[in-house]
């Protein structure tokens, strides 16, 4: 293990000195419109960023009644075929989330191909190209931000992205989280600090919540703070059956957690284009949520 991180770390200094690998100085946000080029803006998520009283446009809203969504880590990629399964999983899709989204030629075009509103928040710019968690969805974000956590050994941040979607016949608004949690630790005070970031901003909102992505939950220690945060914002953990889930060290990394929701369905695909196995769910707003004001 430690010559591992020896050996990332040495990777990750030698491409930041030659100048292939840029890292933000503070969360960067790369967004995208429909039929829009994308643009980059400061994505610092703040006390009122999600204030809805800040907020004067009126935006479609996803439907109360189905939120399909896809969560993958794609693992930036690397692997053959991974675009043909991301094209044919996401295929009616409302929100996809990415982790180590390498925003290359060959995403942006099918992005596009989609007609989809998407942000990303860079961890790391490589030899031009942005990677970090990706956000896209049917219907544009009320707002959006995001948050990093540096890598206490390699130094390269691993990030969150933040959105809230209008949802039809609701006076509640979604809010998304997408994470990519901290990994290579010798403790979990770094884990335990990303989550503390980033319930200081789930617990100001009062609706409904998606929280997904690679936690890298791979200890008893980081299984803790994990299911300690969750129950501090009332958080359910979708229970899912079978072994087809991604582990790491025999444990699931990839999770979903939800409230003010009720999962109808859900899917884990077997695939050999990622690290990580793509799971789908299908939800539906409570019946205490669905009431408009």
């Amino acid at each position: 293990m430690m010559i591992l991180k020896s050996t990332l770390f040495f990777l990750v200094l030698c491409c930041i000195i030659s100048g292939c690998a840029y890292i933000p100085e503070q969360e960067q946000l790369v967004s995208a419109t429909i039929n829009l080029p994308p643009d980059q803006s400061s994505g610092i998520c703040t006390e009122s960023v999600f204030d809805i009283e800040q907020i004067s446009v009126s935006l479609p809203g996803l439907s109360s009644d189905s939120i399909s969504m896809l969560d993958w880590n794609i693992n930036k990629g690397k692997r053959k075929g991974w675009d043909i399964d991301f094209m044919r999983l996401s295929y009616g899709k409302d929100i996809i989330l990415l982790q180590e989204a390498s925003l290359n030629e060959k995403l942006l075009e099918m992005l596009q191909q989609k007609n989809l509103y998407w942000n990303l928040n860079s961890a790391l710019r490589f030899k031009g190209i942005e990677t970090g968690v990706l956000l896209a969805s049917t219907v544009q974000a009320i707002a959006s931000c995001g948050q990093r956590t540096s890598e206490p050994i390699i130094g390269v941040p691993k990030t969150i992205l933040i959105s809230k979607y209008e949802i039809k016949n609701s006076a509640k608004d979604l809010l998304v989280a997408n994470i990519h949690a901290i990994n290579i630790t010798l403790g979990t005070g770094s884990y335990r600090e990303q989550f503390d970031g980033l319930l200081n901003i789930l617990q100001k909102h009062a609706g409904p919540i998606i929280l997904a992505g690679d936690f890298n939950n791979w200890s008893k220690g980081r299984t803790a703070i994990m299911t300690d945060f969750a129950k501090k914002l009332s958080l359910h953990v979708l229970t899912i059956d079978g072994e087809r889930r991604s582990t790491f060290f025999g444990d699931p990394v990839d999770h979903i957690l939800y409230r003010g929701l009720k999962p109808l369905r859900y899917e884990v695909y077997p695939v050999k284009t990622s690290d990580h196995n793509p799971i789908s769910v299908t939800f539906r707003l409570t019946r205490t949520e669905v009431e408009k004001q």
